[in-house]
């Protein structure tokens, strides 16, 4: 179950991010926390429970800074697009280091690329996002099928999971943009 709301969260960020960034920080916010929640192995309960606050955490911040929205925004999307990085590199067992540096590194990035370039930027930031929800998802759905798009276990497994993430975020990105126009 949890992995398929992490798959429809991320089709409707992938497709439908930047159509709505308090839509996109809901969604980012749930998404990141989800990421980090299994990471860590917990519970369907707790990751699920995780998640949602992860959400609402997101949620309040862009209601409490509405002027530097984009800036939360691409922070909230770039911490997926981190997380995601992060499970990529982990090699094994979860290294707090390597994930204190990594998300928030990619989070901040996002955020002042979103600030700078707005809209344009989170067209592309969304995709990206929501396409790493998506394979996270169906590589825990389906894990004995597509385990490797969650946690790859080798290089050609990650080079894998990195071509599947590109081309599923230009579908995103093909789609908002058809949208918009």
């Amino acid at each position: 179950m949890s992995a398929l709301a992490i798959i429809l969260v991320g089709l409707l960020l992938c497709l439908a991010g930047a159509l709505s960034v308090r839509l996109a920080v809901l969604a980012a916010g749930f998404g990141v926390a989800w990421t980090l929640a299994v990471a860590f192995d917990a519970d369907t309960g707790t990751t699920l429970l995780i998640s949602l606050g992860g959400a609402v955490l997101a949620f309040v911040l862009t209601l409490l800074a509405a002027r530097l929205l984009f800036f939360v925004g691409g922070l909230c999307v770039g911490a997926v697009i981190g997380a995601k990085l992060f499970v990529l590199v982990q090699g094994g067992g979860a290294d707090l280091l390597l994930l204190l540096v990594v998300v928030p590194a990619v989070a901040l990035a996002s955020g002042l690329l979103a600030r700078r370039f707005e809209r344009p930027f989170l067209v592309w930031a969304t995709a990206f996002g929501g396409a790493a929800l998506v394979l996270s998802g169906v590589g825990r759905l389906w894990a004995d099928a597509a385990g490797e798009l969650w946690r790859p276990e080798t290089t050609a497994g990650v080079v894998l999971v990195m071509v599947v993430w590109v081309v599923l975020a230009a579908v995103g990105y093909s789609v908002q943009r058809r949208r918009r126009d």
